[in-house]
């Protein structure tokens, strides 16, 4: 019985090639690129669960209230870890995680920027990462100790054991040892915490002083907690305001500095303010690229419902005929049900094939190391997924013809309408909808992303390369800074003997980077100024070309100026200055100091940020004695921005490295280009645009190849009508008219529904941006223009061939 069923289901998908060939291609294009969402989905969602015990694993956030407003942050203060560890006695883990890095000596006697994090010996019993060589009790419980991942191992010491073993780092100006004492496995492709090298977190004593460390306004990267059970969260928040009265005494003000405990499942997906170099994903990306696989496979569907519909006249004669002969109503049901299980069937094996070949272009899209790997339970969901699309696109058709009554078929006096019309045109402007929607989401997509990239960021960025100096450790940030700057000064004043170079600056900040220090000053009123730090030397101004409005800029001379402030015109605003050249900074804490100069407003971080009150300056003393708030979320160390004066690259690259090596034998010299480091702020935005892009283009590709296979059904089943009308007198364009007008009103039902939706949706998307651009009207008037003319010309070419034929070869029969 089967057996017959699969031969006449097979002898009636091959009879009909051209649309068996369509559901093809459209499903296994929408399969394809459901299978790599799929996997792409399962593998973000599995990142941070092989933690043993997760449900108990906690990040602590910070809640700050400023200028009126509550801040979040998993930025926390050093002083939580030994805090918490003594007050709190739910908590049975506890480590801070701070980043670091400093240069390395490498075997071969060459040094290289070694990253690493600095936390507690509790973190290797929090987390989940393998320990292969080493003892777990043991680790991280001296100062000069260190544990390393393969690669490192292999990096440093080949195939050699390393326990035991010694790498040296330099912190401060010399280079001390610290002893291998664990090995772990490389760290997990789904953990969002990626990481080389861990150091006890005691070496913080090189980069920041006691001062700063015990202070509860200094943040210094996160505080990971592991409590005894996972509903103690609750009683911990309702202990959290006794203790920050204990722990702030006086400056203590109810509600206004807090902290609250987030799961460590919620890590991967957290976009809050200091994440620490974490590898996160927006969780809104996933439901958006969830989203546009279905959509894509929707459409599909509806091509194969549709075109099943469509020839609900003939196989309606067919059921009238099976009827006849004895076939049942669960029987035909079956018979159409298996057609539609095996086109979908192989569907998917060309679907999977397809999700193959376009992994590696995936891969590279999303910077991912994706691997399609089918598993019992990825087996399952494929199945379910072909029972799915078997079900939606072929039960209509299957359950409405095979409930056709023979006698009224076989007398042709059965009226079909609704199967044959309204569902069909109501399931094709579904898909015109679908396609218009995508399409208008690229424009203004593509159209935000290029006003970005066409901004003026208010500073020059072309031929300008960022080069970063080794890292100045010291307990002092003030020595820390001053001392990288002291020494990238030299490497300056070289530069600007070189008739190639055209200006270079010092600075701690670059686009985008992170490094302008987030920092605070009290007011009289008890409230606290938010501003923005970066620190300069050299000719800064010039090489960014920034534009001076008031005053003077400050001297470039390294003992000059060591009390001149620069502020930005926001700066100027907050605090209604007529005259700002000459102003003090309204605090009493401040040692000697006096704005010389006022520059225009410029975007120092990414479009996505408003420009925020700035300060300039030399000096990291005048700054760090009158603030009372502290956030720092990168590194200290200095960089150079150098502007070419030529174009021969090669030359100008070579003059730097000569330098380099003169100013710092044996360190690592890396330079990056400006622009790019611009463009890579974007990066994210750019990949779910070009998705989005490929998306429509999947999707009315899909659409038109359903709207041919229409048409020509559609004039098949007219041809003797067209016959009459060409006897009577009609013309090939008027009968090319009756053809288009429903199809075009079709066309505009769904992309009038779409468009405004388009405009809607987007708001959700652009409104991320602090500068923003819509497309014009006339652009979405176009999209609907193109629409309608792809539309008339694929129902115009072949209404036009119909309308060529001759009457008597369509009428004969009659």
């Amino acid at each position: 019985m089967i057996k017959n069923y699969l031969k006449i289901a097979i002898r009636n998908i091959m009879k009909h090639r051209l649309h068996t060939g369509i559901n093809l291609i459209g499903l296994s294009i929408g399969l394809g690129v459901g299978i790599l969402v799929f996997f792409f989905v399962q593998f973000e969602l599995s990142y941070d669960n092989f933690h043993p015990e997760s449900e108990k694993i906690f990040r602590v956030m910070a809640h700050e209230k400023i200028d009126g407003e509550m801040m979040e942050s998993f930025s926390t203060p050093f002083v939580v870890e030994s805090v918490f560890r003594s007050e709190f006695p739910q908590i049975e883990k506890i480590t801070v995680i701070t980043n670091g890095g400093v240069q390395a000596i490498l075997p071969d006697e060459t040094s290289q920027n070694q990253s690493f994090l600095m936390v507690d010996p509790d973190f290797l019993e929090i987390f989940g990462f393998k320990l292969i060589m080493g003892d777990l009790a043991s680790q991280l419980q001296d100062k000069f100790s260190l544990v390393i991942t393969e690669t490192v191992a292999q990096r440093y010491f080949g195939q050699e054991n390393p326990i035991g073993k010694t790498i040296q780092m330099k912190m401060g100006e010399v280079y001390l040892e610290y002893q291998v004492t664990g090995l772990l496995e490389d760290i997990p492709s789904n953990s969002s915490m990626k990481f080389e090298m861990l150091l006890p977190k005691e070496n913080m004593d090189y980069f920041a002083d006691r001062r700063g460390l015990d202070s509860w306004y200094n943040v210094w990267g996160q505080n990971i907690v592991k409590l005894q059970s996972p509903e103690q969260v609750v009683t911990l928040e309702k202990s959290m305001d006794a203790l920050m009265q204990k722990s702030l005494g006086e400056n203590y003000v109810k509600g206004e500095y807090y902290f609250t405990f987030h799961p460590i499942s919620e890590m991967h997906f957290s976009q809050a303010k200091g994440n620490g170099g974490l590898e996160t994903t927006k969780a809104s990306l996933l439901w958006i690229l969830a989203g546009i696989a279905l959509l894509v496979l929707l459409i599909a569907c509806i091509n194969f419902t549709t075109m099943a519909i469509g020839r609900s006249i003939t196989r309606a004669k067919e059921v009238g005929v099976r009827k006849t002969m004895g076939a049942n109503f669960k029987q035909l049901v079956f018979q159409f049900l298996t057609e539609a299980f095996l086109i979908t069937f192989f569907a998917t094996i060309f679907g999977v094939l397809l999700a193959k070949l376009i992994l590696p272009t995936f891969n590279n899209l999303f910077e991912k190391q994706l691997v399609l790997a089918f598993g019992t339970s990825q087996i399952f969901v494929l199945l379910g997924l072909v029972v799915f699309i078997t079900l939606l696109s072929g039960a209509y058709p299957s359950f409405f013809l095979s409930a056709l009554q023979p006698i009224k078929v076989l007398k042709g006096n059965l009226s079909i309408h609704f199967g044959k019309q309204g569902l069909r045109k109501g399931l094709m402007a579904f898909q015109f909808f679908i396609s218009f929607l995508l399409i208008a989401s690229t424009l203004v997509m593509y159209n935000q992303m290029n006003a970005i990239r066409d901004f003026d960021l208010g500073f020059d960025k072309d031929q300008i390369v960022v080069i970063e100096t080794p890292n100045h450790s010291s307990a002092s940030f003030a020595i820390s800074i001053k001392e990288g700057f002291r020494k990238a000064d030299l490497y300056h004043q070289a530069l600007e003997n070189r008739s190639e170079i055209s200006s270079s600056g010092i600075t701690m900040g670059t686009y985008g980077d992170n490094a302008y220090w987030d920092a605070a000053f009290p007011l009289e009123d008890g409230t606290a100024f938010n501003f923005k730090v970066n620190f300069i030397a050299g000719d800064y101004m010039e090489t960014l070309g920034l534009k001076l409005l008031e005053g003077r800029r400050i001297d470039p001379s390294p003992t000059a100026d060591s009390s001149a402030i620069l502020v930005n015109k926001k700066f100027v605003e907050a605090f209604g200055w007529q005259d700002p050249t000459g102003e003090l900074l309204p605090s009493t804490d401040f040692i000697s100091h006096q704005i010389v100069g006022v520059v225009d407003d410029f975007h120092y971080a990414s479009l996505y940020q408003p420009v925020e009150p700035l300060l300039i300056t030399k000096s990291p003393e005048l700054v760090l004695s009158g603030i009372n708030n502290l956030m720092i979320r990168s590194s200290t160390n200095s960089k150079l921005i150098v502007k070419s004066g030529t174009d021969d690259f090669a030359t100008f690259k070579n003059i730097l490295e000569t330098e380099w090596e003169k100013v710092y034998p044996g360190e690592v010299f890396q330079i990056s280009f400006l622009d790019e480091t611009i463009q890579q702020q974007y990066v994210s935005e750019d990949r779910l645009g070009k998705m989005v892009l490929l998306a429509s283009m999947i999707a009315i590709l899909i659409a038109f190849m359903g709207l041919f296979a229409m048409v020509a059904m559609s004039i098949s089943g007219r041809l003797k009508e067209i016959g009459i009308r060409k006897v009577l007198g009609a013309s090939g364009w008027s009968i090319s008219w009756m053809m288009n007008k429903e199809f075009i009103f079709i066309t505009l039902l769904g992309a009038l529904l779409a468009l405004p939706l388009s405009w809607y949706v987007m708001q959700g998307w652009i409104s991320q941006f602090a500068v923003r651009q819509w497309p014009s009207l006339i652009n979405f008037i176009l999209i609907l223009i193109v629409g309608l003319s792809l539309v008339v010309f694929i129902v115009t070419s072949q209404s036009i061939r119909a309308a060529q034929m001759n009457p008597v070869d369509t009428l004969k029969d009659d």
